[in-house]
Order: C-alpha cells, then sequence, then structure tokens
C-alpha cells in the first residue's frame, strides 16, 4: 500500500504513475484534446466567452473528464444570454496571487455558480460546474471533476476529506508542486494538462477502492467508468431500510462522524428512537453498514466510509445508488422493469420484485425496496397511481448494462452448501494401535509411556466426551505432547495436518463467537468463519477419523464461557447450534451435529494471568498434571557443542535447582533447559569468552530466578535456602545474592517476589 502523505512515496507514485499511462493510446489522446481546448479557452475574449457555442462547449462538450453521470441539462442556462454574460465576466477576473485567498476566491465562484445554475434545473449538476471551472481555471482545478473522488485523493494525501471542492483541488495540486517543482506557468499548456492529469492517475493507481469494494470498473478517462455488479448469489438479499428515514441515517452519521464504539453508538441510537429493541438496533447498525456501506469497523471502533462521509455532507441519495444497485438483490431489477416499460402498477411491480429471490414468500422484501427507492427520490407515482422513474431514477437505469440475474430455487442451486445432519451416527472411531501412537510421539518429544497411556485412555474412555487438560509446570511439554498426540492419533502422515487444529487462547473470549464464529453484525449477508468452526464440520464429515483440537494455554480466558455449548453437546449429544437464519446462512448450516470423533486437549498453567478451571470443566474432562522433570532424560544432551565437562557442569547445577526448588513447586522444564543451554553454548563459543561460572550465573538469574514468588510458608523459606547454597556452591554469586535479598525480604514482610 502507497502512503501519499509521505512524501517521497508520492514521488515515486507519480513517477510510476505517469510511466505507466504514457503508453496508454487513450491517454495520450486524451491529453491532446485537453491542450486544444484550453488552449482554445485561454485565448477566447469576453464576446466569444459570452456566445451560445463557447459555453455548449464547456458545459456539455468538455474533455476536462467525461461527463459520467453528468445527465443533468444546463440547457436553459445556456439558452439564458444573462448567465452566459455573468459567467463570462466572471471568468476573465482576476484572481487573487496568495494562495488562501485564491482559494477562497474560488470556493466562493463556485457557490455563486452552483447558485445561478440552480435557478433554471431542480437538481445541482456538480460534476458539470467543476468541469467548467477546471476549463476556465485549469492552474488550480484537476481533472477528477467527482468530488467524492476529489476527497478521497485529499484524505490519502493529508489524513482528511478537504473542505469545498475547489479548496481540495488547490490542497492536492500544491502538494505535487512540492514533490515536482513550481507550478507551470498560464502559458505553458503542456505543463499544465500533465498536471491536471496526475491526480486523476494517483486516484487510479493508488486510492481506488479494491476488486471487492469497488463498483465500477477501472477506466483510463476519468467519468469513463461503467458499473460493476455482483452475481445475485453474493449479494445483500433485500434493502431493509433505516428505522426514520433519511433524517435518521443522517443524523446517525453525523454521532459516528469522528467514529465511535459500538456501545456508544446502541446507547444513542436509544436514545433516538426508544421505542427500538436491542436486536432491532443491531439490524439497523448492519443495514447502514452493509446495505448502504455508510459504515465500517476500525479496530474497536464504528466509523463512516468514503459513501457515508459522502452522504453525510451532500444529502444527496445519488451517492449511494452504485452501491444498491450493484450489490443488493432486487434494486436493479427495480430500475430496469420501468426502463423497459415505463410505468408498472404498483402490485404488479412488487410480484415482477418477489420473483428475484425464492426465499421471498411474502411481499415484505419487494414492498421494502419499493419503499427506500421511493424514499431516495429514484421513483414516484404518477396521475395514474402507476410507478414511473424519476429522472434521476431513469439516469441510473440507463447505466444498468448487463440483464439483473435472479437467484435460483434452492433445489436448482447446483452451489448450495448441504446442512450437516444433526442426528447421531453410531460410527466407529479408527484408532490406531498405541504401540504405534507411542512411537510416533517419542519422535516429537520425552515423555514417559504411562503418561501417553494415560492420556490415550482417558480422552476415548467415554463414547463422545473425548476432554483432557493438561496442567502443571510451564515448559514441561504439554503443548508439543498434545500436538505430538494429535499427530500420532491421526495416523499415516499425521491425516496431512487436516485432523489437528491449535488454538492459541487469547485474553478476553467471553463467549463462544471466538470458537464458532457469528454473524457479521456490520455485514449482516456474511457470517464470520473461524478455523475451528470449520475443522468441526470437517470432523463431522469423517466420523470414523480421530480429529483433536488443542486449546493452548485454555485459561487465559473463562473456560466455561467460550466452550460453553462444546461442553453441554458433549455431555448430552445435542446439536451446536450456530445460528438462527434459516438452515443454511453464508454456507453455514444452522446446527451441526457434535462430532463423537473429536479429541480436546486443553494445555493450563496456573500463575496471576490465568483463571482457574470450574467444576463444569474438570467434571467433563481427564486431568492429568506435569509436575516431575526427569533431567537424566533430557533428550538432548550432546547436541549443543559444549564438552562434556561443560555439560555435566550444567547438568549438576540444573539438578541442584531443582531438588531445592521442587518442593516449593518453583523448579522449572523443558524451555528453561534447552535457553540455559543454548545460551550457554552461544557464549562459550565466543573468543574470550568468560568462565563457565559467569555464563551460568547470567543465564540463572534471567531463566529461573524471576519466577521465584511466594507468600510465607515452610516450604519457600526452605526452598530459597536450599537454592542460596546451590548458587554459592556452583560458583553463581550474583545469583545467590538475589536469592538471600529475596530471603532477606520474605523475613520482613512475609512475601518475596523477584520482581519487587
Amino acid at each position: 500500500m502507497i502512503d501519499l502523505s509521505n512524501i517521497d512515496e508520492l514521488k515515486q507514485a507519480c513517477s510510476g504513475a505517469l510511466e505507466n499511462a504514457l503508453t496508454d493510446s487513450e491517454y495520450v489522446q486524451w491529453g491532446k484534446n485537453l491542450r486544444e481546448f484550453l488552449a482554445d479557452v485561454r485565448t477566447a475574449d469576453l464576446k466569444t466567452r459570452a456566445s451560445k457555442e463557447f459555453q455548449q462547449r464547456i458545459w456539455d462538450n468538455n474533455p476536462v473528464s467525461s461527463p459520467g453521470q453528468g445527465f443533468i441539462s444546463v440547457d436553459v442556462a445556456i439558452a439564458d444570454p444573462e448567465f452566459r454574460n455573468w459567467l463570462a465576466e466572471r471568468s476573465m477576473e482576476d484572481l487573487p496571487d496568495a494562495p488562501e485567498r485564491r482559494k477562497a476566491a474560488l470556493d466562493s465562484l463556485y457557490g455563486e455558480l452552483e447558485e445561478k445554475v440552480c435557478q433554471y434545473t431542480s437538481r445541482t449538476p456538480r460534476l458539470k460546474i467543476y468541469r467548467v471551472l477546471a476549463g476556465l481555471f485549469p492552474l488550480d482545478f484537476t481533472t477528477v471533476a467527482n468530488i467524492e473522488l476529489t476527497k478521497r485523493v485529499h484524505a490519502a494525501m493529508f489524513g482528511e476529506r478537504g473542505g469545498a471542492g475547489p479548496s481540495c483541488h488547490a490542497n492536492i495540486l500544491r502538494q505535487l508542486d512540492e514533490v515536482r517543482g513550481p507550478a507551470p506557468a498560464e502559458d505553458e499548456i503542456d505543463a499544465i494538462v500533465d498536471r491536471m492529469r496526475l491526480p486523476w492517475l494517483l486516484y487510479q493507481h493508488c486510492v481506488a477502492p479494491s476488486n471487492e469494494e469497488r463498483t465500477v470498473s477501472p477506466s483510463v478517462l476519468p467519468g469513463e467508468e461503467r458499473l460493476e455488479p455482483l452475481p445475485a448469489a453474493r449479494r445483500r438479499k433485500g434493502l431493509t431500510g433505516v428505522s426514520g428515514g433519511r433524517q435518521a441515517l443522517l443524523s446517525i452519521l453525523e454521532f459516528c462522524r469522528d467514529g465511535v464504539t459500538r456501545e456508544a453508538l446502541v446507547s444513542h441510537m436509544k436514545t433516538v428512537n426508544p421505542r427500538l429493541k436491542e436486536s432491532s438496533i443491531g439490524t439497523q447498525i448492519n443495514v447502514i453498514a452493509s446495505e448502504l456501506n455508510c459504515l465500517r469497523v476500525d479496530g474497536s471502533r464504528i466509523v463512516l466510509t468514503d459513501r457515508g462521509h459522502a452522504f453525510l455532507e451532500s444529502d444527496d441519495p445519488e451517492v449511494l445508488m452504485d452501491w444498491l444497485v450493484t450489490r443488493v438483490l432486487g434494486v436493479d431489477h427495480a430500475f430496469v422493469i420501468l426502463r423497459d416499460e415505463t410505468r408498472c402498477s404498483p402490485q404488479e411491480f412488487v410480484q415482477r420484485i418477489q420473483k428475484v429471490n425464492p426465499g421471498w414468500t411474502s411481499t415484505w422484501g419487494p414492498q421494502l425496496i419499493i419503499k427506500e427507492l421511493r424514499a431516495f427520490d429514484m421513483l414516484e407515482l404518477d396521475d395514474s397511481n402507476l410507478f414511473v422513474l424519476s429522472d434521476v431514477g431513469n439516469e441510473w437505469a440507463q447505466r444498468i448494462h448487463w440483464q439483473p440475474e435472479a437467484l435460483e430455487p434452492r433445489g436448482n442451486r447446483s452451489d448450495e452448501l448441504i446442512a450437516v445432519p444433526v442426528e447421531p451416527e453410531p460410527v466407529a472411531v479408527n484408532l490406531p494401535a498405541f504401540s504405534h501412537m507411542h512411537d510416533e510421539i517419542l519422535k516429537r518429544g520425552h515423555f514417559p509411556e504411562r503418561v501417553i497411556r494415560r492420556l490415550h485412555a482417558g480422552l476415548w474412555a467415554n463414547e463422545r466426551r473425548h476432554f483432557a487438560v493438561l496442567t502443571g509446570l510451564s515448559g514441561s511439554g504439554k503443548t508439543l505432547l498434545a500436538r505430538a498426540y494429535g499427530e500420532a492419533v491421526a495416523g499415516e502422515n499425521g491425516g496431512n495436518g487436516r485432523q489437528l487444529c491449535t488454538v492459541p487462547v487469547q485474553p478476553g473470549w467471553y463467549d463462544p463467537s471466538a470458537l464458532l464464529g457469528y454473524v457479521n453484525p456490520l455485514q449482516g449477508d456474511s457470517y464470520v468463519r473461524t478455523p475451528i468452526l470449520e475443522f468441526l464440520i470437517g470432523a463431522t464429515d469423517a466420523p470414523d477419523r480421530p480429529f483433536t483440537v488443542v486449546l493452548d494455554e485454555m485459561n487465559l480466558s473463562r473456560p466455561e464461557q467460550y466452550l460453553a455449548p462444546i461442553l453441554s453437546a458433549m455431555e448430552t449429544g445435542e446439536a451446536l447450534t450456530l445460528h438462527s437464519e434459516g438452515d443454511m446462512f453464508d454456507g453455514v448450516p444452522a446446527q451441526i451435529r457434535y462430532p463423537s470423533n473429536l479429541a480436546i486437549i486443553g494445555t493450563v498453567n496456573m500463575d496471576e494471568t490465568t483463571h482457574g478451571i470450574s467444576d463444569k470443566v474438570l467434571d467433563r474432562a481427564f486431568t492429568i498434571e506435569f509436575w516431575d522433570v526427569d533431567l537424566e532424560a533430557y533428550p538432548r544432551w550432546g547436541k549443543r557443542g559444549l564438552s562434556g565437562e561443560q555439560e555435566n557442569e550444567v547438568c549438576l547445577l540444573l539438578a541442584d535447582l531443582m531438588v531445592s526448588l521442587r518442593p516449593a513447586r518453583l523448579h522449572f522444564g523443558w524451555r528453561v533447559v534447552d535457553d540455559v543451554l543454548d545460551y550457554t553454548h552461544n557464549v562459550m563459543a565466543d573468543e574470550g569468552a568468560p568462565s563457565l561460572p559467569t555464563v551460568l550465573d547470567d543465564v540463572v538469574y534471567a531463566k529461573v530466578l524471576p519466577k521465584l514468588r511466594g507468600e510465607d510458608s515452610t516450604r519457600f523459606r526452605e526452598a530459597l535456602g536450599k537454592a542460596a547454597e546451590v548458587l554459592k556452591r556452583h560458583g553463581l554469586g550474583i545469583s545467590a545474592r538475589k536469592v538471600e535479598e529475596l530471603s532477606d525480604d520474605l523475613e520482613s514482610t512475609g512475601s518475596a517476589r523477584f520482581w519487587r
């Protein structure tokens, strides 16, 4: 992603965009047409500028940009000599040289021109106004005549959307002059043309929405973009609308202008409309986000999209129409029906739209689409009480260049996912021989056969409840064993990795959505899937094969909360309910059978950062403790390149520390042994390395002592005293003094901890 607010990246973006454009024949031809046009305008005198022919050219045949949505006719204004004379005289007036005064003058001129033109037309021809001003004042305008796109470029460069349109253009051009050199003189037409077009190239290459978000196709010239419709199957299934209409929508967008939390927005909407229930408020937020594309989630906050900003600034429903026509099912049908047949009775209109979606078993969905399009001034009833397109609605209908699609009946849809049956199926799970599993696990680490056998037997003792909790010493290999078991029980090649899923549990998991997914509250036609949901569905598809989920550090959050439906289902055999949006929603069934071939292994560490394990969890789990570490069985002795004498000294030190700290459960696991050996080898391998005791003093201080903490007790006092003796005996003076300080703290305050 190119950062246009960074001068260096902006410079690179300009060079790259220009290099690509200069090889495009359309871009080259556009430049020739624009040079000729600007040269003619520059040399035109007052009489010429006041002529009907000249004004026809600058309003309707202006190559600054293609007409695009500029359908609004200004013929009545052009036909009025008074209007033409006014515009000709104003175009000949000198602008101030000072940048800020010049911007203010252009903003004022834009306002005057808009006011004048709107005396002759009921709608504001904004795009045409910008094209005219760009032709008359090419040093002050870009070719991005669409003000919404201009604001997007401005936001990319400056972090904010900018104010009035002329000011946006001036700011963008001034920044480009900082990068590319001073602005050209008034008679340097070629340089002016290149400067005017550069912001359009930057929009295309750096600012335009991604393929998934864009509603129009890219084009070489501004204004020539074509709408890009989504297939019917991928569209939002209908148009719900916002309770309270357009004013309520504007009020909500204003509240979200600077970003708000979801909780704050819900509270605001309750205040605005106390009759709305919590569920209805959620639906309204979803409508504004996914149906209208005016809100989006940014981290923990809800913010306006570019379209939301544009609608809030303009109160013009047209800024929403490209999204509705290309992303919402049935909207393009409504436009095309009236475009092709001119008018339609309300009853027939509803029936025709209803055929678009076999899921609309009532007329409610089509009626809402019609209601919203009327609220957005796209449809109206004529004197015969027949629906017709408004002028602006007809303009949008003319832009629909495709044949609108309808959804196929459910029985004919080849892409329809089949819901997983929820009835239990007594299928035997094929488990490998224990001897084979034991050998495979030992390839990954050293674990006593008795521990492996206890884990295997405990997991599969119950016909459906296959749940184990591994607790104990940090770094003792709990996660390694859980993963090694999952690979071994999967059989040949570990099931190619498809039968093992490791989930690092995160703090703050308060409900099952972290595991089972949820209906996206801001894009209500989609379901947020999780790896474990996909894994569960995969397990139900292969009931004869064992699938293993490893919940690493499972008590960083409360398992009884985020595992609640899984704990219930493994006990009762009932289905797991995923949503209440019908049999199938976004490819996710409403329910899935709890897979009896699923094994869950959770690892647990107990410290101040974790939660205790509730009886609800322990009642369903087979628990194995890991407290004893056999240093002699450590599998990586002799692998580091240390001499036999050096490694023997490390082993003796660690063994003595184990003996001294074990009674207070302050000893350490394989991870610490690994770190001590790695550190020692790396330091001792250097030329001029310190003595071995010095090296061990440093690494023990860093890796073993920080975990020494506790309240006054006989075991803790004895552990600290024996540890200090061990450290002194092995020549670790700094570490010994630290442990003695801890003993003093324990004596004087009743508690001791490394961190104080």
